[in-house]
């Protein structure tokens, strides 16, 4: 059995905003589904149509700032929250040269860490998450250049 409580998963619910999650371990299941709101989700899309413009401007801006970076991009393997350092390991900054296989980050998920390992010889020239922010499954962590 899981030693995550209800509340665990009702917090990861609201703060990752889903429509459903499911959990099963063993005899427990647990299913969780935001219903549509009708009409009151249709007037918050109304008011937020002013801001969704400016949205659509930042998404263009950093996909053209990270079409100009030439390099391997490092992406999520998998949604939680970016750590740069872990426990004795030195946060990677840019700049630093790093080897195949050196672990560059770590994501949290449901409390287990999980790192992520440089898949290229190179150099980082970006470094495109905040510590401690929420990734999404393949979302780019860091460029590096061979």
């Amino acid at each position: 059995m899981s030693t995550y409580s209800l509340k665990d998963y009702g917090d990861l619910f609201s703060r990752l905003n889903l429509s459903q999650l499911t959990v099963e371990d063993g005899d427990f299941k647990l299913q969780l589904v935001r219903e549509a709101l009708g009409s009151a989700a249709d007037s918050t899309v109304a008011t937020m149509g002013s801001t969704a413009s400016e949205d659509e401007a930042q998404v263009k801006e950093l996909v053209s700032q990270q079409a100009e970076l030439k390099g391997t991009q490092v992406k999520a393997p998998l949604l939680g929250v970016f750590y740069a350092s872990n426990g004795d390991r030195k946060k990677i900054s840019e700049g630093d040269s790093v080897k195949k296989g050196d672990v560059i980050c770590t994501i949290e998920a449901m409390k287990m860490m999980n790192d992520v390992k440089a898949p290229v010889d190179g150099v980082v020239k970006k470094i495109c998450v905040e510590d401690g922010a929420l990734v999404e499954y393949d979302q780019v962590l860091f460029v590096i250049e061979e």
